[in-house]
């Protein structure tokens, strides 16, 4: 970044001025502590009203604080309505929703289409060259530790620094009881004299190993490289392995990783990538990070108190009801909110598919609608389980028991016996029981997955979003062939949108199963 944070800003006027490209006016020249010089040519141009550090100098200095981003009180309203900020009393930041004020002939281009449109202004009167920084920094992957695979250099005192040779890798740690440092300052390693002193490789005279050992950062840059070679010995990876199952397909983990591990991973790939030794630059097709579980009111962690012990849960509701009650909790992706009592609504789910697999009938012929519901459940679980919306493919199941004991009718066994397939992934232990009970020989998951009939699946109605002035108001349930007018009447049908027309509709905009916009 150009600006490091300090608890406080401190600098001194130069007494010199530059002159401003853009506007011709002078601006002071001030030499600041918050200022990084590595970053550019070590000098920033300082915009105390969206810029908190900037506001802070310029605060502490009694420096002017002009403001040039204004937010936009809504979407649709007309130019010069905007939301009044004071970047007198603190910067004005969200340059998302902001646009230019106080910038002449820029006025109302948002900051995104400003910073192109000045910058290339200036570029042709020869005042600025558009450039990008990268934000690089030496990586020390060494740490002075005993865990961690040791650094293979040798130092040599009339060699110098030596490899270690191909074959006597990989350098193994030493078994050692006291491995914990000391007040000495000595690593670990180097105190372990019979690891620590070996020949030189070159000259076979006294030499020292290399007591530091590998970040884990970059241990774990390339595991995914060694999974599929685990079995050999000789070489770190297969090329005709990792040619077979690399790169990997889909990647999830914490938001942490996203800015560390990933980064380093990318990194090493691309470097044996260049260096001949993979055909791909990217190791992972897509990356999902998941959420994080809250529980009253806090994210769930050791430090805040507020962890469950899952084993206590899984004694009182079981290990199925537990699982399922996890990934039911919220989008994979955002996390969910932890609550006990939450728990009780999947283990009646589960208890209702126990209840209909035991009672279910094979004479008669399953129910049409019931069957319909069904086809249309299976496509939305796959696709649901695809894109990691776990939540919603529980839902959708909850849902078609729901249909399908509707009035606590015995469900058929062609009704009840893909939905235990459904289920298998969520709840497997109750899933394989329930398969057994219906016939199945051999284990639910190699029973496969069941499909739907297309024509089964085919909507008849439609969501469609209403807005009023441009603004989404609700949503309308209509045929897929509704007319203007039988839109019109639902949406005024529905109280939740109806209180937002205030007065006779002037224009109306229909887009047939998409959207309705009311003017008024």
């Amino acid at each position: 970044m150009s600006r490091k944070t300090t608890k406080e800003k401190s600098g001194v006027f130069t007494g010199a001025y530059a002159t401003n490209p853009a506007t011709a006016r002078p601006i002071p020249i001030w030499i600041a502590d918050y200022v990084l010089m590595e970053y550019g040519t070590g000098a920033i141009m300082a915009v105390p009203g969206h810029d908190e550090r900037d506001h802070e100098f310029a605060r502490a200095y009694d420096l002017p604080i002009v403001q040039v981003v204004a937010p936009r009180k809504e979407a649709n309203v007309a130019p010069g309505r905007d939301e009044p900020v004071d970047v007198q009393a603190a910067a004005y930041t969200d340059d998302a929703a902001g646009r230019m004020v106080n910038s002449s002939h820029f006025d109302g281009l948002s900051v995104a289409e400003a910073k192109v449109a000045i910058v290339n202004e200036l570029a042709t009167k020869h005042a600025a060259t558009p450039v990008v920084n990268y934000r690089l920094h030496d990586w020390c992957i060494s740490r002075q530790r005993y865990w961690g695979p040791p650094i293979p250099i040798i130092y040599c005192d009339q060699c110098g620094t030596v490899p270690v040779p191909d074959d006597q890798l990989p350098v193994l740690l030493p078994a050692i009881d006291d491995f914990r440092p000391d007040d000495s300052g000595v690593s670990p390693l180097a105190r372990h004299e019979e690891w620590y002193h070996t020949p030189c490789p070159q000259c076979h005279q006294p030499a020292r190993r290399e007591t530091d050992v590998s970040d884990t950062f970059l241990d774990s840059a390339w595991y995914f490289l060694r999974y599929p070679s685990s079995g050999r010995d000789d070489v770190p990876f297969d090329p005709a392995l990792v040619k077979r199952w690399l790169p990997v397909t889909s990647y999830i983990g914490g938001n942490e990783h996203a800015v560390l591990h990933l980064l380093y991973a990318r990194f090493v790939t691309m470097v044996l990538k260049d260096a001949g030794h993979l055909d791909f630059e990217e190791p992972f097709t897509r990356f999902r990070a998941h959420g994080m579980i809250v529980r009253e009111g806090a994210k769930m962690s050791k430090s805040k108190g507020n962890v469950v012990n899952p084993d206590q849960y899984i004694e009182e509701w079981g290990a199925d009801a537990f699982r399922t009650y996890l990934m039911f909790l919220g989008p994979f992706e955002e996390g969910g909110d932890f609550r006990d009592r939450g728990i009780s609504g999947v283990k009646r789910f589960l208890d209702r598919l126990w209840k209909s697999v035991h009672e279910a009938r094979s004479d008669g012929a399953p129910d049409a609608v019931v069957v319909t519901k069904l086809h249309q459940t299976i496509r939305k679980v796959g696709d649901d389980i695809g894109r990691l919306s776990y939540n919603t493919a529980i839902a959708a199941m909850m849902e078609y028991m729901n249909t399908m004991r509707s009035g606590e009718r015995t469900p058929h066994v062609a009704e009840v016996r893909p939905l235990v397939q459904l289920v298998s992934p969520f709840a497997p232990h109750i899933a394989e029981e329930l398969w057994s009970v219906m016939g199945g020989t051999t284990s639910v998951f190699d029973a496969g997955w069941p499909a739907f009939d297309p024509a089964l699946v085919v909507e008849d109605s439609v969501t469609m979003a209403v807005q009023v002035q441009g603004k989404t108001r609700g949503t309308i349930t209509v045929s897929k062939t509704a007319t203007q007018e039988e839109a019109m009447a639902a949406a005024l049908a529905d109280p939740a949108i109806a209180k937002w027309i205030t007065g006779p509709v002037k224009r109306v905009i229909f887009v047939p199963g998409r959207m309705l916009n009311l003017i008024v």
